[in-house]
């Protein structure tokens, strides 16, 4: 018979999601320098990593066979906070040091979604540009989106449509330092 429900998606192979993973744990290591935080606090779950990189390449398969066209990296990257955001693959080893009002997943959620939105944006400016920027962003709107990605119950197109406004808050900000 055939047709839409033959339409199954293989999983990824194994060489993607072993770079996905690499990817993953890089921006991980980003994330807690950021927060000043040693990698010993946390442990994040390989399956659950590989399984967020999988639903991510599912869905990006999917986009292009009912749409015909790729999906944007800024939506990529949406997609693998949504998963995230469910899966919640980080977890806390101690929470002595964890001040923070929301669950850590919710603050990685949001970092790979602004570090995506800024190194799109943030190619060729000048360091002062790229820090005042940085820093206007999330003092008028990381609040907002950290509430929103831990109060909310958000599906993966909207998280999509988020990571576009968050890369258009980030452009709207360059225009009044470039």
């Amino acid at each position: 018979m055939g047709g839409f429900t033959d339409a199954r998606c293989p999983p990824p192979p194994r060489e993607y999601l072993e770079k996905e993973r690499t990817d993953f744990e890089n921006i991980l290591k980003a994330f807690l320098a950021c927060l000043s935080v040693s990698d010993t606090h946390i442990k994040a779950d390989r399956d659950l990593i590989d399984d967020i990189n999988s639903r991510a390449h599912q869905r990006i398969n999917y986009y292009l066979f009912f749409h015909g066209t790729h999906l944007q990296q800024s939506r990529q990257v949406a997609l693998k906070s949504y998963w995230i955001l469910r899966y919640r693959p980080l977890r806390l080893m101690s929470k002595a040091f964890w001040d923070k009002e929301y669950d850590i997943n919710v603050y990685f959620a949001f970092f790979i979604m602004f570090a995506q939105a800024l190194g799109e944006l943030f190619v060729n400016l000048p360091k002062k540009v790229q820090v005042t920027v940085t820093n206007e962003v999330l003092r008028k709107h990381e609040d907002d989106y950290i509430r929103a990605f831990s109060e909310y119950d958000i599906s993966k197109e909207a998280m999509m449509l988020i990571s576009e406004s968050l890369k258009s808050i980030v452009k709207c900000e360059l225009k009044d330092h470039v």
